[in-house]
Formats: structure tokens, sequence, C-alpha cells
């Protein structure tokens, strides 16, 4: 069954559907999206600014996607809603979905996106061209994760019964991991010296020390024996280390524990020429593979 994956990324929902054994085409406004998507082997890259383009060339059993959340994230405050110039980019996934008619799509975002009115009008609209659709709320700890991340997830199938997707999505669950279990062999190497194990050298950490051990909100290390909770860019956010303020120098995570702790391979790797920052930022943006993973297993079983 090929793929059809919008707003791909770096590839973490497109992973998922490879290792299981499907045909997988990612599209991207980024070219260094692009470069990871392809050096990662998650199949093939179109690069296209979806704002603007209708993918039409190929026939696709099955459209996957992950729209930018900030229209709807909970931590930004500014600009929500029809507000923000990415409000639009959800309706571009449905309009895919309308030109191709897949059998199947998924669509994945925050919570907030799940009482969203044109997220409704779509559904209605899609519910008179055949298609059973279900939401529900996933956390991406219980498929193997080591995060307790939550996301909307939104499943539809044409000529079939979207609810079978969850109830069989239950079926691979299974223990949490924790960070321990994701990071620890990491523990003791030198910034740098295994691969994209960097991490930015803030001087700020100390001055902040209280908030951090009084769990002041925004202000969080990690604990060893539990998955970790949903984050933003470390550059921005600040997550500590487990080992911070505990004989060790405080630190952030660096680019490859954020990788691990989201359920990435460990032999995921990023091409030359992405900035720190925007390494962290694309972590953050991912599908967690772990959950894509289970998805196109279910999918795979119960719906090819």
């Amino acid at each position: 069954m090929k793929v059809l994956d919008l707003f791909c990324g770096l590839g973490g929902f497109a992973q998922g559907f490879k290792k299981a054994g499907f045909d997988v085409t990612g599209v991207d406004i980024s070219d260094l999206a692009g470069k990871a998507f392809e050096l990662n082997n998650n199949g093939k890259f179109a690069k296209a600014d979806l704002s603007k383009v209708l993918i039409c060339d190929g026939d696709y059993d099955i459209i996957i996607g992950g729209p930018p959340c900030k229209p709807w994230s909970a931590v930004n405050t500014t600009r929500r809603g029809k507000r923000h110039r990415d409000y639009r980019l959800v309706s571009r996934f449905f309009r895919h979905v309308e030109e191709h008619l897949p059998q199947i799509f998924i669509l994945e975002n925050v919570p907030l996106l799940a009482s969203d009115v044109t997220l409704r009008k779509h559904v209605r609209k899609l519910g008179q061209q055949g298609y059973s659709i279900a939401g529900n709320i996933v956390k991406y700890s219980d498929y193997g994760a080591p995060t307790s991340r939550h996301r909307f997830v939104m499943f539809g199938v044409r000529g079939g019964e979207a609810h079978i997707f969850f109830d069989k999505l239950s079926e691979h669950i299974r223990p949490p991991k924790s960070v321990r279990d994701a990071i620890w062999e990491l523990r003791n190497k030198e910034r740098d010296e295994a691969s994209d194990h960097v991490w930015p050298e803030l001087r700020t950490i100390n001055k902040y020390r209280s908030y951090y051990e009084r769990g002041k909100f925004g202000w969080y290390i990690l604990k060893w024996d539990e998955p970790a909770p949903s984050f933003g860019n470390i550059m921005k956010t600040y997550i500590l280390h487990p080992d911070a303020f505990n004989g060790k120098p405080a630190r952030v995570i660096s680019v490859r524990e954020a990788l691990l702790i989201m359920g990435f391979d460990k032999e995921f790797s990023f091409p030359e020429g992405v900035g720190l920052g925007m390494r962290y930022q694309m972590i953050v943006d991912a599908v967690s593979p772990a959950f894509s993973y289970a998805a196109a297993e279910v999918i795979r079983e119960n719906f090819s």
C-alpha cells in the first residue's frame, strides 16, 4: 500500500510505516527536512509548499500527516486558531484526502485540535463521501516511546469501521519505558563523543537552580525512572538531564537524547548543515516512530 506523508518533517510518521513494510512518499517545504528524511531511508521525498501546491501525481492508498500545531498549541498564547497563518494547513491536509480519496487517512496533532470547528466541517464532508471517522487522544509512552506526550489522532477509513483502528491499537499498548531505558548508555559520554550527542552550553542554568528544584512550571529536571514529559525545543525550554545538580554539571539533554526519548532508533542521524536549534525543533515537531509503527501494524493486520 502506498503512503503519502504530508508535512513529513524529518520522517517520524514515515519511519513507522516504512518499518512495517509500506511504500512512503514524504512531502515538506523544508530542504533540510527532506535531507534527513532521505538520509534515514524513510522513502521518497518531494519538496513542496503545501499551502499552495496540491500533490496530484500518483495513487495513494493511505494519507498520513501532522500539520503544524502552533494554531492550537497550549504554549502558543499570542496567536491561536484562525489568527495564525498555519491555521489553513489542516484544511490543506483534508484537501488532499478529498483529491485522492484514499482507503485510509491518519491525522496527528495536539489535543486542542479535536474541538476545532473547521476540523468538524471536514469530518462532516468526508462522512458524506463514505468515510467512517474516529478520533482519540493517544500517549506515546503507551507504544514504546519514553515520553508521556499526548496527541490527538484522527483515523478515517472508506467503506469500513474507523473505531476498529483504536480497538486494535489498544492491543499494542505495553508498559512505559523510562528515561533510563532510553539514554542511560550516554550518561558518561562527553559532549560530541557520540553522534548528535551535543547540547548548547548554557550559562544561566545555575542561576535558576531553585526553580528547577521546586519544580516551577516550565523548569523541569528529567527523572531517570519515569517517562519524560512532553517538551518543546530544548533551546527554549531548557529541559535538564536527570543528573543535573547531582554531582555533575547541569546541562540540557542532547540532540541524541531527545531523539531517543521521542522513540527514534539509535541509528537515526541528521545530515550535515542542520543547526543545533533546528535539530531540536525537528525532533519536537515529529510524530514518534514508536507510535507510528504501532499504527502501521494495525493497518497492515486489519485494513490491507
